[in-house]
This record gives structure tokens, C-alpha cells and sequence, in this order.
């Protein structure tokens, strides 16, 4: 029992440790790739980086909590593994490769799913280690997630549900800027996001016909792409969004923001003639 609630305290100090490391050098790269056919089905290629600097300090973190430092893998096979039920029922693990390069530590991961009405993709990376920092902050569904219909003429219509900012997700005249960010809170999330990019993207198996997305490049529709840098170094975008009457003015705002490519409707249409 004494060694069973040593380990408890120290996997507890381990997470405690492993959060601050995360925030104080939080630069990842966290891109999703969707390939979906006809009848639903379809493959999925992650990506997941944590720069040299962050896994280098996680190790850090690692060994002062009684861990193996130079063992810690900021992301382990087995959790691209256990990754392929949070996307949803009917997705397996296909494979994966890690990753050490100049520019950071990871893994390419490749899962395949039945039915892409069954998944939900979080916008989000997960934690280094597959470790949980505690309760996530409610809110806005953070989950991208998809409806399949064939159409009389033969084309496969998508439609795609995104997540909103907080900022532009308010309903009818009443704007929910109430949560944006403040100026000290901004000053404080620019050194724990430093570096940080986030991307999800869509291919059709299959000639696109139309998509409501202005981000089409090829067969590829962007879902989202954010550069979290060009966000926070605006010293301007703080206060243009806060002085935004409705959540039309903010979306206007952020249209123009470099860096961020996202679909600022709740809901966005892919069409495409399957193979």
C-alpha cells in the first residue's frame, strides 16, 4: 500500500511537472490529413512534433520526477494506438514512424476508418507522453465532424461541422467576445505557444467538384490552419476584436489575418465525384 501511494504522489508530481514544462516551451506542429472515398470510408495521416527545446526539457522534467529522461517519448507508439479510439467507432491503427529531425520529435501516424460519420477530430494535439494535465477547459465543441450523403446524380456531398473561435461563435446580434483573451493573458501565452501550427485538412478519393471553403488548393480543402505566432505578435488584433459589435465584424477581422486560414461558418460543404 506505501509503495502503491508513493507512486500515485509520484505520478502526480510527474504530471504537475510535465504541465509547466509543456507551457513554458509549448511549440508542436500538430496536422491532420483526411482522405475520404465514396462510400465513407477513408485514412487519416497525423502528424505530431514537439521541438528539440520542449522534448529536451520535458526530459528534464522527466528525470526530477524519478522518471527515465533520455527514455520519455513525447509521443509513444502505444498512444498513436490508443489514439484510434478517440477519433471515433470504426477506426483502426494502421501504422506509425517516429520522428527525430532539426526540426522537432514525433511521430507520422496512419489510421484508416469505416465510416466518417462515426469520427471526431480534435483541433487539439494531445498531451506529450499521453499524459492528461487535468480537466480541459468547456466550451465550444473542439471536435471537426462529418455527415456522407450521395447525391441523385452520383456525387458524395460532406458536409463538415468546424469548431468556432470563442470570439465569433455567438448567436444572432449578441457577439460572445466576452472571452477573448486579455492583453496579460496574451503576454503570457506568447512564450508557452511559441512556434505552435495547427492544420486539418480534406482529399476527396475523387475529382472535387465544389467546396463552400476558400482554401482549396488541388484536390486539398482546408479545414483550418493556424500559425499561432502571426496571431499573438498582432499587437493590433486584440483590441480590433474586442471592439467588434457582432460576431460578423470579428469575422471580418480575422479574414485578414495572416496565418489563419478558417472557416468561419459552423458548417462547410464538400462536393466530389468519387473514383
Amino acid at each position: 500500500m506505501i509503495l502503491c501511494h508513493r507512486c500515485a504522489m509520484g505520478r502526480g508530481r510527474f504530471a504537475v511537472l510535465l504541465a509547466g514544462a509543456v507551457m513554458c516551451s509549448g511549440c508542436f506542429q500538430f496536422s491532420t490529413v483526411l482522405t475520404v472515398k465514396g462510400d465513407g470510408s477513408g485514412t487519416i495521416e497525423q502528424r505530431l512534433l514537439f521541438s528539440q527545446a520542449a522534448v529536451a526539457q520535458l526530459r528534464q522534467f522527466a528525470g526530477l520526477a524519478g522518471g527515465g529522461a533520455q527514455s520519455f517519448d513525447p509521443v509513444p507508439e502505444q498512444q498513436a494506438r490508443d489514439g484510434a479510439t478517440k477519433l471515433g467507432t470504426g477506426v483502426t491503427y494502421v501504422s506509425s514512424t517516429p520522428i527525430n529531425t532539426s526540426e522537432g520529435i514525433g511521430r507520422d501516424i496512419t489510421y484508416a476508418f469505416t465510416d466518417i460519420g462515426q469520427l471526431r477530430v480534435d483541433a487539439a494535439p494531445p498531451a506529450p507522453g499521453g499524459l492528461s494535465l487535468g480537466p480541459q477547459a468547456t466550451g465550444t465543441d473542439p471536435y471537426v465532424s462529418f455527415s456522407l450523403t450521395r447525391q441523385a446524380d452520383g456525387h458524395a456531398l460532406l458536409m463538415i461541422t468546424v469548431p468556432q473561435l470563442p470570439m465569433v461563435s455567438g448567436g444572432g446580434s449578441s457577439p460572445s467576445l466576452g472571452r477573448t483573451p486579455s492583453a496579460d493573458q496574451i503576454a503570457m501565452l506568447k512564450p508557452m505557444l511559441a512556434g505552435a501550427r495547427l492544420a486539418i485538412a480534406i482529399e476527396p478519393a475523387g475529382q472535387l467538384v465544389r467546396t463552400s471553403s476558400p482554401y482549396v488548393s488541388g484536390q486539398r480543402v482546408t479545414l483550418l490552419e493556424v500559425n499561432v505566432d502571426t496571431l499573438l505578435n498582432d499587437d493590433t488584433l486584440l483590441p480590433r476584436l474586442q471592439a467588434a459589435k457582432t460576431p460578423d465584424e470579428a469575422k471580418a477581422i480575422l479574414r485578414d489575418v495572416p496565418g489563419l486560414k478558417v472557416n468561419l461558418d459552423p458548417e462547410m460543404t464538400l462536393e466530389f465525384t468519387p473514383r
